[in-house]
C-alpha cells in the first residue's frame, strides 16, 4: 500500500473585482495572483458569502496551471474570545432552547384543550337550541314534560359555565404563545451572539512549475437585486435624465471598488400554462343588443403609454431584448440590505413645456415637458424623482422608452390656476311612436389665474366613441348652451372658450385656452347618446 499523498495548502486573497447584478441574484468575480509551488497544491479563499450557490462555483487559471476541483466549505465562526466564553455562551443557548421547546409543548397542549373546551361549549349551546325547539312543540300539542324546565337551566348553566372556561383557556393560549415567541427570539438572538456562519472556496491546482499565477474563480449568490431608478432635472428649456441603477444585498460579503454590471437577463424565469377563464354564456331576447360602457386605455408607445399597477416590486422591463448596463465607475456596496443608487447613464434634452389640464381626473393644470431619449441606451420602466427651482418637487413613474423617442413627464400643479368642473345629465326616453332614447351630457370646466403671469392650458375632455351603429354620440356646437349657477338659473357671466379640436378615434377634445393675470374663462361642452330601444345597457 502506498502512503497517502499530502498536498500543500495555501490561503490565497482574491478581492471581489467584478459583480454582475440580475433581478434577484448576482455573479461574483474574484481575481489575483496566488504563489504556488510545482505539483498539486489546495488553495483557500475565506469571506465568501455563506449564502453562495455550490454548484455555480468554478475557477480559472493562466497559463501553466490546471484546475483540478473546486468546492464550496462551510463553518460557524465564534464571535467570542476565548474558549471558556464559548462553552458558557453554548451552555446558555441550549437550557433557552430547552425552555423554548418547554413553552411550545405547553403552548400546544394549552390550545388543544382549548380546542376541546370550545367544542364543548358549542355542543351545549346545540343541545340547548335542540331542547327549546323540542318544548316549544310539546307545548304547540298540548303535552307537558315534569322537570323539563329544570333540566333546560341546566343545559343552559351548563353552557354558559363551558364558555367561560373556553375564554379563560383562549387568554392561556395566548400568554403560552407570546412566551414561546419571547422565547424563540431570545434563543435567535443568543445563537447570533454564538456565532456565524462562513464560507471558504477550496480550489486545488495543479502546477508544472512553481511561480505567480492569476486565478479567478465567480459564482452565484441570492439575495442581491436591482432596479432602474432616474431623476430628471429641469432647467430653463433643458430637462437632464439620469440613469441610477438602486442596488440591495444582503449576501454576507461586502462589495469594495468593484465593477458593477446590471443585467436585465432573468435566468430564474419559469414557464406556466395561461389562466383558463370561464366563458359565461348568459340568454338574452332575440334582437336585443346588450352593450356596456368601458374604459378604454390608448395602447401605444412612448409617450401616452398606459400606466400599469402593481401590487408588489416589479421586474426590469427591457423591451423584450437582455441588456447589460456598466457602471463607468468603481462602487462600493455594504452587505447591509440597504439601497444604494449607482449612476449608470444620463443625458440632456430640449423641453417643450406645457401646461395641461384633464378636469376629469384632477383639478389642476399640470406642467407637462415632452423631450427625447437621447441617450444611447433606452430609459427602462421605473419612478422618476422630478427636480425643479432647485429642489425635489414629487416623483412620477416612466415606461420603456427607447433611444430617440419621446416621452413625457409631469411636474405636478400649477398653484396659481384653479379649475373646476361640474357635470349634469339628463334621460330623455322614447315616445309612443319613437324608437331612440337620449341622454343628454352638459360639462362645465371653469378656470381662474390668480398669479400675475399669462398662462395657456391646454384643457382636454373626452367624449364616448360608440362602435355599434343602434348607439350614436351627437356633440352639439359651443352655442348650444350656456353656463348654469349653482342655483340652476343660466347666466354667461364668464366668457366661453369654443376653439378646440376633436380626436374621433379617441373621443377626446381639446382646448387651448388663453388664461391673462387674474382673469377667468370657462369652458362649455354638450353631447347626446342616443340608443335604440333594441339595446339592452348593462
Amino acid at each position: 500500500m502506498s502512503p497517502p499523498t499530502l498536498v500543500a495548502t495555501l490561503a490565497a486573497i482574491l478581492p471581489v473585482v467584478e459583480v454582475v447584478v440580475f433581478e434577484d441574484r448576482a455573479r461574483v468575480v474574484r481575481r489575483g495572483m496566488v504563489t504556488v509551488g510545482s505539483g498539486q497544491t489546495r488553495v483557500r479563499v475565506t469571506g465568501v458569502a455563506p449564502v453562495v450557490v455550490d454548484k455555480s462555483a468554478m475557477a480559472r487559471g493562466g497559463a501553466g496551471i490546471e484546475i483540478v476541483d473546486v468546492r464550496v466549505e462551510r463553518e460557524v465562526a465564534p464571535w467570542l474570545d476565548g474558549a471558556a466564553d464559548d462553552r458558557t455562551a453554548a451552555a446558555a443557548v441550549v437550557e433557552l432552547r430547552a425552555r423554548r421547546d418547554a413553552a411550545r409543548d405547553a403552548a400546544r397542549a394549552t390550545a388543544d384543550e382549548a380546542a376541546v373546551a370550545g367544542a364543548q361549549a358549542h355542543a351545549l349551546d346545540e343541545l340547548g337550541a335542540v331542547a327549546r325547539r323540542e318544548l316549544a312543540a310539546d307545548a304547540a300539542w298540548g303535552r307537558t314534560a315534569t322537570g323539563a324546565g329544570d333540566r333546560l337551566a341546566d343545559v343552559e348553566g351548563r353552557a354558559r359555565a363551558a364558555a367561560a372556561r373556553a375564554a379563560m383557556i383562549a387568554v392561556d393560549v395566548a400568554r403560552a404563545q407570546a412566551e414561546a415567541t419571547q422565547l424563540d427570539h431570545q434563543v435567535s438572538g443568543r445563537e447570533r451572539e454564538l456565532g456565524r456562519e462562513t464560507a471558504a472556496l477550496t480550489i486545488d491546482v495543479v502546477a508544472a512549475a512553481g511561480g505567480d499565477f492569476e486565478l479567478s474563480v465567480e459564482y452565484a449568490t441570492p439575495c442581491a437585486c436591482w432596479r432602474p431608478y432616474h431623476t430628471a432635472i429641469l432647467r430653463g428649456a433643458d430637462v437632464e435624465v439620469a440613469t441610477d441603477a438602486c442596488v440591495w444585498q444582503s449576501t454576507g460579503e461586502d462589495w469594495r471598488e468593484v465593477r458593477l454590471r446590471f443585467s436585465t437577463e432573468r435566468p430564474s424565469l419559469g414557464t406556466a400554462p395561461p389562466q383558463l377563464q370561464d366563458d359565461l354564456l348568459r340568454v338574452q331576447p332575440k334582437g336585443a343588443l346588450v352593450v356596456a360602457a368601458r374604459e378604454q386605455e390608448i395602447a401605444t408607445t412612448g409617450e401616452g403609454a398606459a400606466r400599469r399597477e402593481a401590487t408588489e416590486l416589479p421586474g426590469v422591463d427591457d423591451g423584450g431584448v437582455t441588456r447589460i448596463l456598466a457602471a463607468p465607475l468603481a462602487a462600493t456596496v455594504p452587505s447591509d440590505g440597504q439601497p444604494y443608487r449607482v449612476r449608470i447613464g444620463a443625458f440632456t434634452a430640449k423641453a417643450e413645456a406645457a401646461y395641461v389640464a384633464m378636469p376629469e381626473k384632477a383639478a389642476a393644470a399640470i406642467l407637462r415637458t415632452r423631450q427625447t431619449n437621447g441617450g444611447g441606451e433606452p430609459l427602462l420602466a421605473g419612478p422618476v424623482d422630478l427636480v425643479r427651482d432647485g429642489g425635489l418637487c414629487g416623483r412620477t413613474s416612466t415606461l420603456f422608452v427607447a433611444p430617440g423617442e419621446r416621452f413625457l413627464l409631469g411636474w405636478g400643479a400649477e398653484p396659481s390656476v384653479r379649475l373646476h368642473r361640474t357635470h349634469r345629465q339628463k334621460r330623455e326616453e322614447s315616445g309612443l311612436l319613437g324608437s331612440w332614447s337620449s341622454t343628454i351630457h352638459r360639462v362645465a370646466v371653469r378656470l381662474s389665474n390668480l398669479g400675475s403671469s399669462s398662462r395657456t392650458i391646454a384643457v382636454t375632455e373626452r367624449i364616448p366613441v360608440a362602435e355599434v351603429e343602434q348607439v350614436q354620440v351627437q356633440l352639439s356646437g359651443p352655442e348650444a348652451w350656456k353656463l348654469e349657477d349653482d342655483d340652476g338659473q343660466r347666466r354667461d357671466r364668464t366668457p366661453l372658450c369654443v376653439e378646440r379640436v376633436l380626436d374621433a378615434t379617441d373621443g377626446l377634445l381639446t382646448w387651448n385656452v388663453e388664461l391673462p393675470p387674474r382673469s377667468r374663462r370657462a369652458i362649455a361642452l354638450e353631447y347626446v347618446v342616443r340608443s335604440h330601444d333594441s339595446v339592452i345597457e348593462r
